[in-house]
């Protein structure tokens, strides 16, 4: 099994001639305080399968590696005889990830039970927008 790759974004969908459809690729969540809940977000791949059956599980974890959602999203693939030899496309959401403090994020690919790749993903607090102070405020 060969991950070919991986991208996180806002929305992904598959046209009627089967390409993907990707919108809003990211690599880092803004939030304005923790803990932070985000609302979705999608993990798009693909996967060059070395057998028809298999298992497959999303990953999201900490810097330690402790998995933040109980549901890891394993599901078993089996592709049709028609698909040997082709890649296996994947679109998986993500609901409503919590995140407890700023810092770096992985969401990992398994398969089987091995994983086959990760992407950082980085939750970081987002820039104060410039303020006025009272000091600005002098009369003149």
């Amino acid at each position: 099994m060969k991950l070919q790759y991986m991208l996180l974004a806002d929305h992904a969908f598959l046209s009627i001639d089967r390409k993907v459809n990707i919108i809003g690729i990211f690599e880092t969540i803004n939030a304005a305080k923790f803990p932070i809940t985000h609302p979705k977000f999608v993990v798009i791949g693909s996967i060059l399968p070395s057998k028809d059956k298999f298992k497959m599980s999303i990953i999201l974890s900490d810097s330690k590696g402790k998995p933040l959602m109980n549901n890891i999203n394993e599901k078993e693939i089996n592709l049709p005889p028609e698909a040997q030899n082709k890649n296996f496309n994947f679109i998986i959401e993500i609901i409503n990830p919590s995140f407890p403090e700023s810092g770096n994020y992985t969401v990992k690919i398994e398969v089987d039970g091995k994983s086959i790749g990760e992407k950082t993903l980085k939750v970081m607090e987002a820039p104060k927008p410039p303020g006025i102070s009272l000091s600005d405020l002098k009369p003149s």
